[in-house]
C-alpha cells in the first residue's frame, strides 16, 4: 500500500504524510506478479498500527464505498488489474489524543478474468458470487499519517481572556517588584547589622553618666 499527493498518482509520499482535515488520501494497493487481479474487500482506519483494534473506521465493505458522498470517498479503480485506488478525504477520531491515522485494507487475488474480480455494488448477488468464488485473502496496512491540528484545534494561549500585551505588562510589574522587594531587603539586612553596636555604645554612655551622678 502506497500513499499519493494527487489523483495521477505520480508524486508519492516518500515521508510522513501530515495533513489536514480539508486534504484528500490518495491510496494505492497492488501485487506483483502483475498478472493477477487484485480487489479490495474491506478497508478500514485505526488509531494505532493495530488493525484489529477496537476503535476502527470502515470505509469500504464488500468491496464497495460506504460512504455515499462522493466528495469524501472514491474508489477509482477494484479489481480491475494488479492494483486498486481511491481517494479518501482527511477524517479524524472523536478523542484529542488521537493525532495519526493508519490505513488498512483486505484485498483477494482473483485468478480469473476482470469479469470475475470486479465488484458489482448495485447488486448484492454480484457481490456474493465474486466474493464466494474468490478465497485468497490478504491484509496491507499503512501508517501512521500524522494529521495537523486547524486553526480552531490548535491550544490557545490566551484561554483565560487576557490579552497579549496585557500579559507582557504584567510580567514586567512583577519583574519591578521583584527587584524593589530585594533592594529594600538588603537596606533592611544592612540596617540590622550596625544596630546592635549602636546600642552598646548607648548603654556605656548610660553607665558612665549614673556613675558621675552617683559620686
Amino acid at each position: 500500500m502506497l500513499l499519493y499527493k494527487d489523483e495521477a498518482f505520480q508524486d508519492r509520499w516518500t515521508t510522513v504524510p501530515s495533513l489536514t482535515l480539508d486534504d484528500n488520501i490518495f491510496v494505492k494497493v497492488f501485487m506483483i506478479p502483475a498478472h493477477l487481479m487484485l480487489r479490495m474487500e474491506r478497508c478500514w482506519a485505526t488509531p494505532t498500527s493495530d488493525p484489529y483494534s477496537n476503535i476502527q473506521y470502515t470505509f469500504i465493505r464488500d468491496s464497495c464505498p460506504v460512504l455515499t458522498n462522493a466528495q469524501t470517498l472514491s474508489v477509482l479503480k477494484n479489481g480491475l488489474g494488479p492494483e486498486a485506488t481511491f481517494r479518501i478525504q482527511m477524517f479524524k477520531f472523536v478523542g484529542s489524543s488521537y493525532t495519526n491515522v493508519f490505513l488498512h485494507c483486505n484485498v483477494q487475488i482473483c485468478h480469473g478474468g476482470p469479469g470475475l474480480c470486479q465488484p458489482n455494488c448495485s447488486s448484492d448477488d454480484g457481490l456474493m458470487r465474486t466474493r464466494r468464488d474468490i478465497p485468497l485473502s490478504h491484509t496491507v496496512s499503512y501508517g501512521p499519517i500524522r494529521r495537523l491540528l486547524n486553526d480552531s484545534e490548535k491550544p490557545n494561549l490566551n484561554a483565560g481572556g487576557v490579552p497579549a500585551v496585557e500579559t507582557f505588562v504584567l510580567g514586567g510589574l512583577l519583574v519591578v517588584l521583584l527587584l524593589i522587594t530585594g533592594v529594600f531587603g538588603r537596606l533592611w539586612l544592612r540596617s540590622r547589622r550596625f544596630y546592635p553596636a549602636r546600642e552598646a555604645q548607648l548603654t556605656l554612655s548610660n553607665i558612665h553618666h549614673i556613675s558621675e551622678v552617683a559620686s
